[in-house]
Order: structure tokens, then C-alpha cells, then sequence
């Protein structure tokens, strides 16, 4: 039940708008977004706030629920605790033509919160290492991109063990890591 492995990708291919999916096992879903909202921000900062807040260590609920904006519908992630380490993601699609607010389901399962987390931050390291903050900002062209919720969420990742920092083929091209020797210069 909780084997799942899921899998996310996340990139700009114009100017205020991103493209994103999440696979898990043979269900993929996928998410074409635009700047009328902040995506990453408010999943990262739903995650952190759903560690910082464990308050279904007191018998109660703990759920993120994060709005999604694409140009003709809304797509609506709810996120809740099982028990201590497992959650339920559940997203819906919610498309309003001539106020018909019709809602249907696009994918719902159990997996561990933090090999959630993982697939998260593992696409988005390597996503912001490519692109580089400056070049976020201008591709994105409303919101920053969420560095503070980013290194929270990696950091419970490393203290759970569940971090990998080795280096790879690819650093070769980190113009996040050339941002910040640039900074220091």
C-alpha cells in the first residue's frame, strides 16, 4: 500500500507559465500552470507548514490543501496525514464553464510524506540549479522562487536520511552555484 514511489517534474516553457506531472505508477497526471498563482510556493509552503504543525500527533487532522491555477481550470491538491510517516494526495480538477463549477478526480493515493517530499525537491534542486534564480524570476515574472520552504524541506530530508547529496555527471552546467560565487566575488 504505502510502496508507491511517485514521481514529479516541474519547468517553464515561456514567460508566466510552467508545465508540471506527477507519475505514480502507471497514473500520470499532468499540470500546464500560469503566474496568476504561485504553484511551487504554496505546495512548499503547505508541506513545511504540515511538518511544523504535526498536529495529527494530537488526534487531529493535518491537511495542506493547495490551489493550482491553469488558464481554464483549477486544479485542487489536497494532502492529509494517514499516520505518522504516510500521507493521502488526492488532486481534482475543477473547470467553471458558464458557472458550472464541475470537479472531477485525476489521481488519489497513499505513500510515504517523505519520499513525497523527495520527489519534490529532487526535481525542483535539479530544476533551480539549471535555471538559477535570476533566470526564474525573469521566466516566471511574478513570485520568487521559494528558497526558504525549498532548503526547510531538503533539510528534513537530510536529517531523515533520505538525501543523497552525491555529486553527478550533470553539476557540470549550475548556474545557481555560479549565482552564488558570483555574490561572493
Amino acid at each position: 500500500m504505502y510502496n508507491t514511489q511517485p514521481t514529479f517534474t516541474y519547468c517553464l516553457r515561456e514567460p508566466g507559465q510552467a508545465v508540471a506531472s506527477l507519475k505514480v505508477n502507471d497514473d500520470e497526471v499532468d499540470f500546464e500552470l500560469t503566474n496568476v498563482s504561485n504553484p511551487l510556493g504554496d505546495l512548499l509552503e503547505g508541506l513545511v507548514t504540515m511538518i511544523t504543525t504535526p498536529s495529527q500527533m494530537w488526534g487531529e487532522e493535518n491537511v495542506c490543501r493547495v490551489i493550482w491555477y491553469g488558464e481554464s481550470s483549477t486544479y485542487n491538491w489536497t494532502i492529509s496525514h494517514v499516520d505518522e510517516s504516510h500521507c493521502n494526495i488526492s488532486i481534482a480538477e475543477s473547470v467553471d464553464f458558464f458557472g458550472d463549477d464541475t470537479e472531477s478526480e485525476l489521481i488519489e493515493f497513499d505513500c510515504s510524506f517523505l519520499d513525497f517530499i523527495h520527489a519534490v525537491i529532487v526535481e525542483l534542486d535539479k530544476f533551480i540549479k539549471a535555471m538559477g534564480l535570476l533566470n526564474y524570476s525573469q521566466m516566471w515574472q511574478k513570485d520568487e522562487f521559494p528558497i526558504t520552504q525549498f532548503l526547510f524541506l531538503k533539510k528534513t530530508l537530510i536529517d531523515n536520511g533520505k538525501w543523497d547529496d552525491t555529486p553527478s555527471a550533470d553539476n557540470h552546467k549550475n548556474v545557481l552555484s555560479d549565482e552564488c560565487l558570483m555574490l561572493l566575488a
